[in-house]
């Protein structure tokens, strides 16, 4: 018999190969698939120096239909099960669980979409299941945006009733917007015996904020857990693809030969997004221990005795608005401003002091 011999064409390499990597998409984990399973061929075009978007278009497309979903029900399963452990650790050590709200997406969520990625855009997946989550640092910065805009709202309105006949201009606007963040951002805190009328009602609920989300020198008094899904089982897919239709792709090429311009053909740009209608658990812990040691080193009539205390009789209150307005208002992930990341709230269980 006759050697055959193998064909060294450089095309039927390059058809090889994606069908090779579309394999990997379809039968791997997502996260395996999305991070690792992509080669260079689909990256890049002809010219090396640009993302070939229908490569990568065919490749996201072939992680929708990913054999890994018929998994989510195990990976629900196990979910629960590092869940419960968390919870059981935490209680264990002193810890009160004062939120545990279920929130469904109604707008798609694209949490990560600016993290290294070899597409150039990306989405935050669990390493060992592959499927989507909200990191808690997440959560917390979503929750401490809200915290922010709603001092600054309320110096606004303040403002506003004290100048009923002149119009706030927006220079005084970025001025209260610049000192909200200052002191709430990047002031550390520093435990004085302040007395409650040593301080205005804004400091006072600054300074509350700080004691929840912490600062530079001081670890905050609430302790947020990765959101979770919570209905893998009954979901057929959890991903869709999106695009960002650019307007100018040979400028964003090589800006110094074209200038930007409306002759230009749009080039658009898939991304990966988790669909609506994926139920995520929101999951926050106080921690009991350090609160009560903060107060006995306090004067009873210590600012900081006075806010942990308003704290533990308001049940949590203020912390679970916060969460409520962060997710069901403002949004999670990027591209909020576009109406991407809103939730609404299913249901909510959590203990009380």
């Amino acid at each position: 018999m006759k050697k055959q011999l193998k064909d060294k064409s450089p095309k039927n390499n390059l058809q090889k190969n994606l069908r090779a990597n579309l394999a990997i998409a379809e039968y791997d984990n997502f996260s395996l698939a999305f991070s690792k399973g992509i080669s260079f061929e689909i990256c890049k075009n002809k010219n090396l120096d640009l993302i070939n978007q229908k490569n990568k278009k065919e490749y996201l497309q072939s992680i929708l239909n990913s054999k890994a979903k018929e998994k989510l029900s195990l990976i629900q399963n196990q979910i629960n099960y590092k869940l419960k452990s968390i919870e059981e650790h935490l209680l264990a050590n002193h810890f009160l669980k004062v939120i545990d709200i279920n929130f469904k997406n109604i707008s798609r969520l694209v949490v990560g979409l600016g993290s290294e990625h070899v597409f150039e855009t990306s989405l935050t997946l669990d390493y060992i299941w592959g499927i989507p989550y909200i990191p808690s640092s997440a959560v917390k910065g979503g929750c401490r945006a809200a915290a922010f805009r709603e001092i600054v709202l309320l110096i606004l309105d303040n403002l506003n009733k004290k100048e009923s006949q002149k119009e706030i201009c927006q220079d005084e606007i970025d001025e209260v917007a610049k000192y909200v963040f200052q002191n709430l951002y990047n002031e550390d805190i520093y435990f004085e015996n302040y007395k409650l009328l040593d301080l205005s009602d804004i400091d006072k609920r600054i300074l509350l904020y700080k004691l929840i989300f912490g600062t530079k020198n001081f670890e905050g008094l609430f302790t947020f857990l990765d959101a979770y899904p919570q209905n893998l089982s009954e979901l057929t897919n959890i991903f869709e693809l999106d695009i960002i239709n650019s307007h100018y792709p040979d400028y964003y090429s090589n800006p110094k030969t074209n200038p930007a311009g409306d002759w230009y053909n749009p080039q658009p740009v898939n991304f990966l997004v988790v669909k609506p209608g994926v139920e995520f658990k929101f999951i926050v812990f106080y921690d009991q221990h350090r609160s009560e040691k903060l107060k006995k080193s306090f004067e009873t009539e210590s600012i900081y005795f006075e806010l942990i205390e308003l704290l533990e009789k308001d049940n949590f209150g203020i912390l679970r608005n916060i969460v409520k307005t962060s997710l069901s208002f403002y949004g999670i992930g990027a591209k909020t401003r576009l109406g991407y990341g809103l939730f609404e709230i299913l249901n909510e269980q959590g203990n009380s002091i």
